[in-house]
Parts: C-alpha cells; sequence; structure tokens
C-alpha cells in the first residue's frame, strides 16, 4: 500500500524533520513523501503566498496521479501550520483520500483565543480526517471536545538508532567535571534564561560546571548578549547540530534540561537524552507527563520557576550515584519504548486501521 507523507524538507532543522529522517528507513509501506514549505529560504510575503498556492497545487496534482491509499499530514496546533496545512487537509477531503493527522505540537494560547472560536472551521477540515494522532493524553481529550469522532491513537516520538548503540562511553564517569546541556529551540518558552541563571549560581558551588546550549531560535542572540552582559564563563553555544555532533554533545554531558512552559508533544531532546544516559529535568507540560517518571528518570520543575530548577540540579550534581542510577535506567526505557523500528512499526499499523476502516485496540478515548 502507498501512503503520501507531507513533512518540512527533511534538511531543515526541527523536531518533524529528525523524527522521519529516524523512521523512514524502517518504512514497509511505499512511502513518498511531499515536502511543504520555503525549503528553508527566507520569502518576502508575495513570494510566500504564490509558493503556498503552487504546493496546493502540486499537492493536489499527485495525489490525483499516484493512487495513494493514505495521506499522513503533520500539522502543529500553531497559527502558521494550522491554516496552511487544513488547505491541505481540504485537498485530501475533496479527492477523498484517507488521511491521518499526527498533531505534533500544541500551542494552548493559540488554542483557547482562535481554535475553540472557529470549532465549524475545524470540524470542516482536519474533522474530516479518517484518524488522529498526538503525542499527549490532554492533546486527545481536546480534541473529542471539538467533537472529532473517529480513532485518536496516543503516539510517541522516537529515538534514532545511533543513540541505542551499546556503548560503555554511554555510562557518565566520576570526574568531578560535569556539563548541563540544553538542547532545543532558543526560545524564551523553553525556558533557555531561567537555564542561564540557575547555572551561574551553581558555578558558585560547582567549580567544574559547564553548560553546553545547542540550537537555534528567536532567543538565540538575546541569551548570547545576555551572556557577555552577565560575563559568565563556562558557557558554550553550538548553533544547530546533528548527526555525530549531536550524538557527541549528548554523550558528553551529564544532566539534560528543558524546563519548557511551551505546549510540548513529547520533545525528541528529552528521549535522545535519555538514550544518552543523561538524568532529566524537565517540566510536566504536553506528553512529558504521560511517560515521565520522576525521580527514576529525572526531576519535574516548574516552569518560569528558576530557584526550583537550581534546586533539581542542585540534588543531582551532589549525588552522583543517583544520577548515574537515573541514566542507566534511562537507557534501558528508551530501548524498549522510542526505538525507530517500535515506532515505525506502530504508524505502519494505524495506516492499516484506518485503510480498512478498522480500529486499532490502542486507540483510546479519555
Amino acid at each position: 500500500m502507498k501512503v503520501l507523507i507531507h513533512a518540512p524538507n527533511l534538511d531543515t532543522p526541527g523536531g518533524k524533520q529528525t523524527f522521519f529522517q529516524s523512521v523512514r528507513k524502517c518504512y514497509t509501506w511505499d512511502n513518498s513523501f511531499f515536502f511543504y514549505g520555503a525549503q528553508g529560504q527566507v520569502e518576502s510575503r508575495p513570494k510566500w503566498l504564490r509558493r503556498i498556492f503552487n504546493d496546493y497545487v502540486k499537492f493536489y496534482r499527485r495525489i490525483k496521479k499516484e493512487n495513494f491509499d493514505l495521506v499522513h499530514l503533520n500539522p502543529s496546533l500553531n497559527p502558521k501550520s494550522f491554516f496552511r496545512d487544513a488547505g491541505f487537509m481540504l485537498i485530501c477531503t475533496w479527492l477523498r483520500v484517507r488521511s491521518v493527522v499526527f498533531w505534533h505540537g500544541w500551542n494552548w494560547g493559540f488554542e483557547s483565543k482562535v481554535v475553540a472560536r472557529i470549532l465549524p472551521f475545524f470540524r470542516y477540515t482536519y474533522g474530516k480526517s479518517d484518524a488522529m494522532i498526538v503525542l499527549a493524553s490532554e492533546f486527545e481529550r481536546q480534541l473529542i471536545s471539538y467533537g472529532f469522532q473517529g480513532p485518536i491513537y496516543l503516539g510517541t516520538t522516537v529515538v534514532d538508532d545511533i543513540f541505542l548503540e551499546d556503548r560503555e562511553d554511554l555510562r557518565r564517569s566520576n570526574s568531578t567535571e560535569k556539563t548541563i546541556l540544553f538542547l532545543a529551540r532558543v526560545e524564551r518558552e523553553k525556558g533557555i534564561f531561567e537555564v542561564i541563571d540557575s547555572f551561574r549560581e551553581l558555578q558558585a558551588r560547582y567549580q567544574d560546571l559547564h553548560l553546553v546550549v545547542a540550537g537555534v531560535g528567536n532567543a538565540l542572540e538575546p541569551a548570547q548578549e545576555y551572556v557577555k552582559e552577565l560575563g559568565a564563563e563556562g558557557i558554550e553555544f553550538k548553533g544547530w547540530i546533528t548527526g555525530a555532533d549531536k550524538v557527541s554533545v549528548f554523550r558528553n554531558s551529564d544532566i539534560y534540561v528543558l524546563p519548557s512552559s511551551h505546549g510540548e508533544g513529547m520533545p525528541m531532546s528529552i528521549l535522545e537524552a535519555m538514550a544518552s544516559g543523561l538524568a532529566v529535568v524537565t517540566s510536566d507540560v504536553g506528553g512529558i507527563k504521560d511517560f515521565f517518571i520522576e525521580k527514576d528518570m529525572g526531576y519535574i520543575v516548574r516552569p518560569h520557576d528558576t530557584s526550583d530548577l537550581t534546586e533539581k540540579l542542585d540534588a543531582l550534581l551532589c549525588h552522583p550515584a543517583q544520577m548515574s542510577k537515573m541514566g542507566s535506567f534511562n537507557i534501558e526505557y528508551a530501548r524498549h519504548h522510542f526505538s525507530s523500528e517500535l515506532v515505525t512499526e506502530k504508524l505502519e499499523r494505524i495506516y492499516e486501521a484506518t485503510v480498512t476502516g478498522s480500529e486499532l485496540e490502542m486507540a483510546s478515548r479519555s
């Protein structure tokens, strides 16, 4: 059977791109990709309008010509993605091709101010899909409240196999030198400034402490300027990294931190940190609360609370044996839940059920 996967160009930065780079090699279905968007280029408003119109035309012709059994759409609940991808959903409906909608992100502010007030639009577009996949049970409950009556599956993101290799150097050393890693889009709502402030406070207690910030985003330059203003040392900004460089950064760190207030799905960076043997300090937003086991995997902190973040990081740094135990637990958990083979197998079971009009037992209605 043939599936068309609607996604951003896999050579550009982003969680969706990383997800499909990991799972595409495990597909048994005949899969093809339709890459939308600016392909990493900066566009003027007129150019954007022309390009998105052309994307819709190409998408329509592609489905018409190739007779796909299923289309897999990957929107996020934010202003840009929600309205853009609704057009692609309409095309699927007009051409009567079955579709699965996989929600990768969820902006609660946009949901409450906009989506909840235009439910007829939602029902006429995304509400026509044959099945949905979400990364958090709270997203599922919201979709049900919108009136969606089809199957909703609780999915996961994935860890690339390179992170799951059985390597002795995955275990942290007993060295007094410790590294805290923030690897994500560098945005205020991800907690980058709280991380910097907390790190500065902890430096007074731990001399051989380092902070690595990896990623790009709107707050990258402000964060770099903030570090300069503080005169802070021991903080390294690496920008966007991938492949072997990304694996190396994880394996040379001890704690992964993401005190996000954003409506996260299931951040892939947390899963990669777990597979790399790091203890994790994060917030219980979105899909994180559905799987995160506090004190076994690391600690949960309150968003925007620097004192709480400092306290939890300190609890790890002053108990290296406990931190190592958490790292070992995380490796095994990631191996048994987030491998690309397991995630792809679940996706294809959803595809098959959607094409045949059946419903898997793993579909839940909260």
